[in-house]
């Protein structure tokens, strides 16, 4: 049976099955007990319908990346902070705990999130291993390229574990028992050669109706992310910091290159995208009708169907913007530095609210709960008592019209087009290039500025760097990048956002989370914790 003919992606992925795969959480949290699930090798896996059912279960893992993995990447940079709102969002010190970097191996911020993001990115991995394993001896029309599609898949999941923990454990097997840490070069490794091996297999693009599935772009695309931090991914890590590895520019280059230079993209302007209430062009990537957005690489499938769809408004929005049979949370913000940090002319700035505020559904003024105007004050003068109108809130992934509750249709896109310019920029800059760079620069810059505000030429090599770390906060604000920009500049540590006070080079890893050392005994603490 053809993989065409199958309705997975009718439902952009997100409504596919979960199946008794989720059995399988143990096996990356406890690592000695069994899986209590009927499912063997034996007994599933033997045809296209069956085997698809198992590759589902590894892109619905996707949505838990925008749970504890994104919050970290966000909040405990300049980009995001949760201030604790009277009685709501203290959750025992955590999300405090993670913005001013006090973490440690036992800390509320390790304890919740940190433990989460391990856990939920090894299910993934999990999941991937299971169905690869199960899949070995059948025979199926389309066998290939889902193999192809798993192996990138738990590539994914991989450089995100190594991104955040350094060296963890490879595990290609359904074996359930302790492992050893890998190092985090020797992950680096394992990723890149997962994505090369398994691209000649992956279609260059699938029918609209296979939307999300991974394809070459996306494989090139992971790759330009890895090589642009190779040398933070290959360095080493002690207690005095990071001690950068082997750069990678040139391959960072040529993978951009190959998803720029392939066809298959192309940036959302508001010549080829139609104008909606919810924006133009380069807003486009984030409507609710996103999946139509040509410059979209590789994404997290949502639809707008209870518990599986994207929440991130919910995190922000104040209680009364929203109609629906639940109200928003009132916590994510912005800094107020970073909110001023934007040129007012450019478009970007649309993702922020701030000031006099409306219900995002009627359009029609709101108020605070006291009853008083709601307006949104960038300053947050005390982050342990805020009001609930303090802070910049972001809505970057505006409303779906056809909303149930919380659920939005919108997707996420780990990867654009947009970042691959960006990526190319900064390959081109560190190679000599410069010129070639702030041309590139310019490129992204022209879509969102009327008129054009392009960067000077003749700018330094060491100006363009500077201005390549803006213009990826400009244009990926919230996206779950700011954490790696920031290490990769050198900054991470040394931020001054809300009187963090503790300069812990150490900390551009996180610790690995006590409870899983206490389950897996072989894995060892991170430098510093």
């Amino acid at each position: 049976m053809s993989l065409s003919n199958t309705r997975l992606m009718k439902t952009k992925l997100a409504a596919a099955g979960v199946i008794a795969l989720c059995a399988l959480a143990p096996a990356c949290t406890d690592l000695t007990e069994v899986p209590q699930s009927a499912i063997t090798p034996e007994n599933f896996y033997r045809n296209a319908d069956e085997a698809i059912g198992g590759l589902a279960s590894v892109y619905a893992q996707l949505r838990t990346t925008n749970d504890d993995y994104y919050n970290i990447s966000e909040v405990t940079t300049d980009e995001m902070i949760v201030p604790t709102r009277g009685q709501d969002w203290y959750d025992n010190g955590s999300w405090l705990d993670l913005h001013r970097q006090t973490f440690t191996a036992n800390s509320p911020g390790a304890l919740q999130n940190i433990n989460g993001a391990w856990t939920n990115l090894f299910i993934g991995v999990a999941r991937a291993n299971v169905v690869l394993n199960g899949i070995e001896n059948a025979n199926f029309a389309g066998k290939a390229t889902m193999v192809a599609e798993l192996r990138v898949l738990r590539a994914f999941y991989y450089y995100l574990l190594m991104d955040f923990f350094g060296g963890v454990p490879i595990v290609t097997d359904v074996e359930i028992t302790p492992r050893a840490r890998n190092t985090r070069a020797e992950v680096f490794a394992f990723v890149e050669s997962e994505l090369k091996a398994a691209r000649p297999d992956l279609p260059p693009s699938w029918a609209a109706n296979m939307n999300g599935r991974v394809t070459q772009g996306a494989a090139d695309a992971i790759l330009a992310s890895l090589y642009l931090n190779a040398q933070v991914f290959t360095g080493t890590v002690t207690t005095a910091g990071l001690q950068p590895g082997t750069q990678h520019w040139a391959d960072a280059l040529a993978a951009a290159n190959a998803v720029i230079n392939s066809g298959h993209y192309t940036l959302t302007t508001d010549a080829n995208q139609s104008c909606t209430p919810a924006g133009c062009g380069w807003r486009k990537n984030f409507t609710a009708d996103n999946n139509l957005s040509p410059e979209i690489i590789f994404a997290v499938k949502y639809i707008n169907v209870t518990d599986i769809g994207l929440n991130f408004l919910m995190r922000a929005l104040h209680y009364n913007q929203y109609t629906g049979a639940e109200a928003p949370w009132n916590g994510f913000s912005t800094l107020a530095d970073t909110y001023a940090s934007f040129d007012p002319a450019d478009r970007r700035t649309q993702i922020f609210l701030a000031g006099p505020q409306v219900n995002v559904v009627t359009g029609q003024p709101v108020t605070d709960r006291q009853g008083n105007p709601l307006v949104f004050d960038p300053n947050i003068p005390d982050v342990t008592a805020a009001t609930e109108g303090q802070g910049v809130r972001i809505d970057k992934w505006p409303v779906d019209p056809n909303h149930v509750t919380r659920n939005n249709g919108n997707d996420y896109a780990w990867f654009r087009l947009g970042e691959m310019y960006l990526i190319r920029a900064e390959a081109e800059n560190e190679l000599g290039q410069t010129a070639a760079a702030i041309a590139d620069l310019n490129i992204i810059r022209a879509r969102v500025f009327s008129p054009a505000k392009p960067l000077a030429a003749g700018l330094s090599q060491v100006q363009v760097r500077d201005a390549i770390l803006k213009e990826r906060l400009f244009e990926m604000t919230m996206e779950g990048k700011r954490r790696q920009d920031l290490i990769r500049a050198g900054v991470f540590t040394s931020g001054t956002w809300y009187a963090k006070t503790v300069n812990a080079p150490y900390k551009v890893l996180f610790p690995i989370p006590q409870t899983q050392i206490e389950t897996n005994p072989q894995l060892e603490q991170n430098p510093g914790y």
